[in-house]
């Protein structure tokens, strides 16, 4: 009995001590996921360590951001402007520590374009509005950035969405074509270039 007794303690100092020897010699990366709800992920925002992942319905769940947009191309066309319904862009990044002065956002979609936004694009605005004729205008109030996941009410199609970065405002202004960001599926903030 004794002889057992001391075997299973040599053998439990022998696991111990290869649990902390595994240990110490280990090093940790920290990483922090948050799914927001069920349902496919749709969207990816990451900034850093921190990664928010969302389905349809965990976007929709957020304070909505409704607005006018539409996009005027190269050649001068004009499509829009339509209602919209999303989610602020700043929102989704304030919810990964939001962005500094020093750092950027790129917006990729799964048709790999992506356009990368400055911080004084993201706080302040300045981007060319144009009315249905593709005049340019200055409007009254600042336009907000937006991923949106409606337009007149219904959801994006599949050649658009089901998200998109779309410039909102009050009034019937569209904006330049290659601001909006279709099928998009990962924001990430990165440091400016």
């Amino acid at each position: 009995m004794v002889k057992k007794f001391t075997w299973l303690c040599l053998g439990l100092m022998m696991v111990a001590a290869m649990l902390l020897a595994s240990c110490s010699a280990s090093t940790t990366t920290t990483t922090t996921t948050t799914t927001t709800a069920a349902g496919p992920t749709i969207l990816t925002v990451t900034n850093g360590s921190i990664v928010k992942t969302y389905s349809l319905a965990a976007l929709q769940a957020l304070t909505a951001v409704t607005g006018n947009g539409g996009t005027k191309g190269k050649g001068g066309a004009v499509t829009g402007p339509f209602s919209y319904q999303g989610v602020a862009l700043t929102n989704l990044l304030d919810s990964v520590g939001g962005v500094t002065s020093v750092q950027s956002v790129t917006l990729t979609g799964s048709d790999g374009y992506t356009k990368t936004l400055t911080y004084d694009q993201i706080t302040s605005g300045g981007f060319n509005t144009y009315d249905t004729s593709g005049n340019p205008v200055t409007p009254t109030t600042t336009p907000v950035l937006a991923v949106v996941y409606s337009s007149n009410g219904t959801a994006l199609d599949s050649s658009t969405g089901p998200l998109e970065l779309g410039l909102l405002n009050s009034q019937n202004y569209v904006s330049d074509g290659n601001m909006w960001v279709k099928l998009l599926i990962k924001i990430d903030v990165v440091t400016a270039q």
